[in-house]
């Protein structure tokens, strides 16, 4: 079965769901929850809304897909209690610090798309945690999701429709560090979707907005790779567009499993919403058709032009009639110049004449973006199961109703009724209070038998429907719950990769460039250190480190390879071919990934978990089994517990997969005109980007202020990481002997981060 799954922010989106098809849903809670902004369900109110699902057969997905704190853990594990008593189908998972909370019950754990698993090494460690569900990276390219498919017994959520995030799957810090709103903690403001100028041209436009993906024609070859879920995105959406969009991949799924023909209305679906025309994304598009720098929202369905306007009045030519209330955006040159409510139109000859228009360049086009008879078709949903109702009425026999919902049937005995000529009942008394089912969640179908000349009093009829239909309710209840997904976690693996390797947790941990200069002013540390060395910058260079025995003895304690956020297809193969042939040239490994935690287990090698973990919690490690790790640069000094503090350098806020070379040059890879690093620019200032080149490209975007804590370095305990690429010679001796020595001034346009902020 190839799963519709569908987001649900309200009760009303609920309805529209089940109402268009969804096989699943899934929803949030007030907490623990990546789309905090929508209505969401509270713990008071989300098993009535589990059971009304499970009445229809669809399933619930219950999101706790954000980052956890520490403190939060009590309360945290209080409402895991409530979702799981609630009888929720499987539980969507980001913190795997976590898991020990999780897993005290059967419940199904899904990994989050925030984990960013998009490839089989990274689906691997979540198998091997007990996951049975990875819900793929976005960017996740199709010879992984055949890897994936082929050796592991996960199920596959693949991602299908609605808005694309500009950053790697749960690696955006953008939010966070302009006002606190972590999108990681589901406040996300979406600074991406603003203008952006960059080294490459003064003029402003949405360089990080893409466009919203539709894969409605691509099912059929997604269910051929091996996906089991269609997920759609939009749980801040409005109902009308979860119905539109469900009922389209209804129609598609069905169309592909059951040899249906029924035509796609393509049309219904760029009207509910659509940024930029749609994109088929990573798989299937280059970085100039998935990004839309022109305009960063809704664009709907392009229904006409203007053919001329005066004094306010405009003549339109449409392909479509456009009805009082609904809303239209113009667009000149690609660019929005406006947009009104139609309060008056008619028709003149094949032309449309609306008043109250405003002045906008003849010639613009004329978009529909709200339809009024679209939201009015999922205004007022109500899904209904249809039953059949038997109800029996002889002499001298007790009164019966019967209740038949599929191959599940209850049957209610009432008193007998007595004789009457006077009052006697038939089929339409007896319906008129059968059939009042009143807000429930079924419509019937009566059959009834009466005996002539009986009395039957409508408190007996009442009972026997309000009972009825309780017990149909239960039973259909309990038919789900026999049959749900259930998992035994008690002899489960409660740590990934259990070896503790020996790891130097005295010694700073110091990132550095591999070139002359540098290794010059390690030598000259006073002191051993760790250092950390960028996977694209050591295969290349190592041999320099090597050579340098001093120094090597001297002042470096350990050497480990930070490996890059991503690595797909060909990429990940080369890095573990690398590695598997130059065991002796590191001592561990920083991920910032799954797929490196796999790769350090793999090759018994030391491993510490790098800030692309977003690391909240102490749980987190011993889950995983990191021998260190940098707390999540999202907490507090005092909220980090363990782990050691990133304390200096450039701070990544976005791995970006698409080419922002081309899209800022028109260039195309045979021509590339990246000459390194290269920056965007919005008021408050620049922000540096750089190119990673494996087999694929991708863009690492930095923070626009350097993290550097000397000012308050005799507030934070533990350990130090430091970022000192790019650091001049002596820079770097000085750095280190600051930190060395819990002293020192902060640089100027400095950051501490969160670190005595935090995040909300």
């Amino acid at each position: 079965m190839l799963e519709v799954l569908a987001p649900v922010g309200n009760i009303q989106a609920l309805k529209v769901a089940i109402h268009s098809g969804a096989d699943a849903v899934y929803l949030g809670l007030d907490l623990f929850n990546a789309r905090i902004k929508a209505d969401n369900f509270n713990k008071d109110n989300v098993a009535h809304w589990v059971d009304y699902c499970h009445l229809f057969g669809v399933k619930v997905y219950l999101t706790f897909n954000t980052n956890i704190k520490q403190s939060e853990r009590k309360i945290f594990a209080e409402y895991v209690e409530i979702a799981a008593k609630a009888g929720v189908d499987a539980f969507i998972v980001t913190d795997l610090g976590c898991l020990d909370i999780l897993k005290q019950y059967d419940i199904p754990l899904h990994g989050s798309t925030q984990i960013g698993v998009h490839n089989l090494a990274g689906a691997k460690v979540l198998e091997a945690l007990g996951f049975t569900r990875v819900v793929l990276a976005r960017e996740t390219l199709s010879s992984d999701i055949v890897d994936i498919r082929k050796n592991t017994k996960l199920e596959i959520e693949h991602f299908v429709h609605g808005a694309l995030c500009v950053c790697f799957s749960g690696g955006c810090l953008m939010s966070s560090m302009m006002s606190g709103d972590s999108g990681n903690r589901g406040r996300c403001n979406q600074p991406c979707r603003l203008k952006y100028s960059s080294d490459f041209s003064a003029k402003e436009s949405y360089l990080l907005s893409p466009k919203d993906q539709c894969l409605i024609d691509k099912v059929g070859e997604l269910s051929e790779l091996g996906v089991d879920s269609l997920k759609i995105e939009g749980r801040l959406k409005q109902p009308h567009y979860v119905g539109e969009v469900v009922s389209q991949y209804r129609k598609a799924v069905d169309n592909l499993l059951n040899g249906k023909k029924e035509k796609i209305d393509y049309n219904s679906i760029k009207t509910a919403y659509n940024r930029g025309n749609f994109t088929l994304g990573y798989n299937y598009h280059g970085p100039k058709d998935i990004m839309y720098a022109k305009l960063n929202g809704n664009i709907g369905l392009e229904v006409g032009k203007i053919l001329s306007i005066s004094n306010g009045k405009a003549t339109l030519q449409l392909n479509r009639e456009l009805n009082k209330g609904d809303g239209v955006k113009i667009i000149h040159n690609g660019e929005e110049v406006g947009g009104l409510a139609i309060t008056n139109i008619e028709k003149s000859g094949k032309n449309y004449i609306v008043k109250n228009f405003g002045n906008y360049p003849v010639g613009s086009k004329v978009h529909l973006t709200l339809d009024c008879k679209q939201l009015d078709k999922f205004k007022d949903i109500e899904p209904k199961l249809s039953i059949k109702m038997r109800f029996s009425a002889k002499r001298e026999q007790n009164s019966s109703l019967t209740l038949e919902y599929g191959n599940i049937q209850v049957k209610i005995e009432g008193d007998r009724p007595q004789s009457s000529i006077s009052q006697s009942a038939d089929h339409n008394s007896v319906a008129k209070q059968l059939l009042r089912l009143g807000d429930s969640v079924f419509t019937a179908q009566l059959y009834a038998e009466i005996d002539d000349g009986l009395f039957i009093p409508v408190s007996l009829l009442n009972n026997l429907r309000r009972d009825a239909v309780e017990q149909l309710r239960r039973a259909i209840l309990k038919d789900y719950d026999l049959h749900k997904q259930r998992v035994d976690y008690r002899n489960d693996l409660q740590c990934y990769y259990s070896k503790e390797n020996k790891v130097s947790k005295d010694k700073a941990f110091v990132e550095i460039d591999v070139n002359d200069d540098v290794l010059k002013a390690i030598e000259k540390v006073g002191q051993k250190i760790n250092i950390v060395v960028d996977y694209i910058n050591y295969v290349s260079n190592y041999e320099r480190i090597l050579t340098k025995t001093r120094l090597i003895k001297n002042t470096i304690e350990s050497i480990y390879l930070k490996l890059p956020r991503v690595a797909r297809g060909k990429d990940y193969v080369i890095i573990d071919e690398w590695l598997s042939k130059n065991l002796d040239k590191f001592d561990g490994i920083l991920a910032d990934n799954l797929y490196g935690v796999y790769l350090a287990k793999k090759y018994d090698k030391a491993l510490i978990g790098g800030i692309g973990l977003n690391i909240y919690n102490s749980n987190y490690s011993n889950c995983v089994g990191l021998d260190y790790y940098i707390n999540s640069v999202e907490l507090t000094n005092k909220e980090a517990i363990g782990g050691m503090t990133y304390a200096y350098g450039k701070l990544p806020i976005m791995t970006l997969l698409h080419c922002p070379v081309q899209i800022n040059t028109g260039c195309e890879c045979g021509n590339c005109k990246c000459n390194g690093e290269f920056a965007y620019y919005d008021k408050r200032g620049e922000y540096k980007i750089e190119r990673v080149k494996i087999a694929h490209c991708q863009f690492v975007l930095y923070n626009q202020q350097i993290v550097d804590i000397r000012n308050k370095i005799s507030l934070v305990d533990g350990n130090y990481y430091l970022n000192l690429r790019g650091c001049s010679e002596d820079e770097i001796c000085m750095i280190i002997d600051n930190f060395c020595k819990k002293c020192g001034k902060s640089v100027d346009n400095s950051t501490y981060g969160h670190l005595f902020r935090g995040v909300k």
